[in-house]
């Protein structure tokens, strides 16, 4: 790597860029010259950002000419992308692909180290993303020779608002979950959940729009910035000079965002992390404080006696140890309900709420324990190191797994009854949850043990560090859960039997069969989990503990 200058050497900002772009590559060289998992990851996620960003950018290319309502779609696009790309970006909590903390203590400017961090994430394979995006929609906003330069310049002003919003977004919810813990993780969950919702609702509302409708959606979003770009690209051909001055309307925000970035990133590298905002302590007071909560101690029970239950206890109790693993356990179990339950609750047929709940908390067990091993690393390898057996291990981390996703067991089957007024099939909805509940548990236990990854410190404490194995866990994700819809596909199938017949007696009954299928699929993804550990200790150990 080309060193940076020495103190008292001023650097030119474009040799500077050039340095960081350079560094940004040689990362990416390095990983694709890597030997094993992390290679074809790379692969596949460089392969993901240009199909996404091919698909993307002839998409917008031919609509922005073919669509019926070109001026409303150029208005709508520019808009639900920076929406798309500030939900994900506060959802997987991306943190900066060039750890800005490196680099704190050499020689160059706040505002050199922000340009440079930004000019790190253009290039690399989310930028590549973006970049395709933004020239579909230059390609489908051109319209005659006059339109060109005032759309280029707006595509411009587009690509620095995609990277600033994101990252600046993350840099501000990073520093509050920084300065208050609690409060940030209800945050960002809270959003989490709103935008998981929203890519539920949105979809189905906006394909009953007509022609009316969406110019009415479209002059609601015209007042956002990226709104303004749009509306400047719709009257670049026949009003330049009005498109000039929504151009500008559009792009006067990013140097307050600028400024937001530069800011918070120096003050998340020197920023203290607040572990506890409680006050909880040691002494006879916080003592009392912990037995009066009765959450807690129900979930100390829930863990049960002995090792495992101890085992269990301590993994439920570290759950909420960073804002990033408390942010994963809330939002992971909204994502799962969300992607399940929202649609169940729109469909017409008695008891479908109700029952289906099963599906919902699979994935959201999936989605908030399927990196159990790995999220838990110097915890679990010191239990390993103190003697602790495989055994008692995974079957103590699958409990507390089921302890921690319990509350969805209980809380979907009463939500989807309330919403649709179906009480008569509650008790079924509770035992179906239970054994999607503990099905679930099996196979969140299986992915982890398939693909336990260390996540590695990052320069935000809602984004763990790049684990490089991002694209391999979804993968062995898609396959669980595979896996699991074959296995319970026939209690499925009878259920849906039962409920298209509306008899309580049968979907009844076929719910406990529900719990009996999630407890074989539970103890099947422990044995099998087990039998794993004991042939490959030395390399799941390896695997768990994140580097520095």
């Amino acid at each position: 790597m080309t060193p940076l200058p020495t103190a008292g050497l001023a650097v030119p900002d474009r040799e500077l860029v050039a340095l960081f772009v350079r560094l940004r590559w040689r990362v990416l060289r390095g990983a694709l010259r890597s030997q094993g998992a992390q290679r074809w990851t790379v692969l596949i996620g460089i392969a993901a950002a240009v199909f996404v960003g091919i698909t993307g950018a002839v998409s917008l290319a031919i609509a922005g000419h073919a669509a019926a309502n070109r001026e409303s779609l150029l208005v709508i696009a520019p808009t639900a992308i920076a929406g798309f790309v500030v939900a994900i970006g506060v959802i997987a909590g991306i943190s900066q692909p060039i750890d800005p903390r490196v680099l704190a203590t050499e020689p160059i400017t706040d505002r050199q180290l922000a340009g440079g961090l930004l000019v790190g994430s253009a290039v690399g394979p989310p930028g590549l993303s973006g970049g395709l995006l933004a020239v579909g929609l230059l390609v489908g906003a051109v319209d005659g020779l006059a339109s060109i330069p005032v759309v280029v310049l707006t595509t411009v002003s587009f690509m620095a608002t995609l990277l600033l919003i994101s990252r600046s977004t993350i840099n501000v919810l990073g520093l509050f979950a920084t300065r208050h813990p609690r409060a940030g993780q209800l945050l960002v969950g809270v959003v989490s959940l709103i935008v998981y919702g929203g890519f539920q609702f949105i979809p189905q509302l906006t394909r009953g729009l007509d022609e009316n409708g969406q110019r009415d959606l479209a002059a609601a979003l015209a007042f956002t910035p990226p709104g303004q770009l749009g509306t400047a690209m719709v009257s670049a051909a026949d009003e330049p000079l009005v498109a000039t001055l929504h151009l500008a309307a559009g792009s006067v925000w990013l140097l307050p965002l600028a400024f937001v970035f530069v800011w918070t990133t120096r003050r998340l590298i020197v920023a203290i992390p607040l572990v506890d905002e409680t006050g909880a302590g040691r002494g006879p007071e916080a003592a009392g404080r912990r037995h009066r909560q009765p959450v807690r101690s129900l979930a100390r029970r829930l863990c049960g006696r002995g090792a495992v239950g101890t085992v269990a206890w301590r993994g439920v109790l570290t759950r909420m140890r960073t804002p990033r693993s408390a942010l994963e356990t809330f939002t992971g179990a909204g994502v799962g309900m969300a992607i399940v339950l929202v649609p169940t609750l729109v469909r017409d047929e008695v008891g479908a709420g109700a029952v289906l709940i099963g599906g919902a908390v699979q994935l959201a067990v999936l989605f908030m324990a399927g990196n159990s091993f790995g999220s838990d690393g110097p915890a679990l390898s010191n239990e390993l190191l103190c003697g602790v057996d495989p055994d008692l291990l995974i079957r103590a981390k699958a409990r507390s797994v089921v302890v921690v996703a319990a509350p969805i067991a209980v809380l979907g089957p009463v939500l989807a009854a309330a919403i649709t007024g179906e009480w008569k099939f509650l008790a079924a909805g509770f035992l179906v949850g239970g054994g999607g509940l503990l099905a679930g548990a099996g196979g969140a236990i299986v992915q982890s043990t398939l693909v336990p990854i260390a996540i590695p410190e990052g320069d935000n404490p809602l984004a763990g560090g790049d684990s490089g194995k991002g694209c391999l866990a979804g993968l062995i994700l898609a396959c669980v859960v595979l896996a699991l819809a074959a296995i319970t596909l026939p209690v499925a199938l009878g259920l849906l039997w039962a409920v298209d017949r509306g008899s309580i007696l049968l979907v009844t009954l076929l719910a406990v069969v529900t719990v009996g299928t999630g407890w074989f699929v539970f103890e099947l993804g422990v044995r099998y989990a087990t039998r794993k550990w004991r042939r490959s200790e030395p390399e799941i150990y390896a695997a768990v503990i994140p580097s520095r």
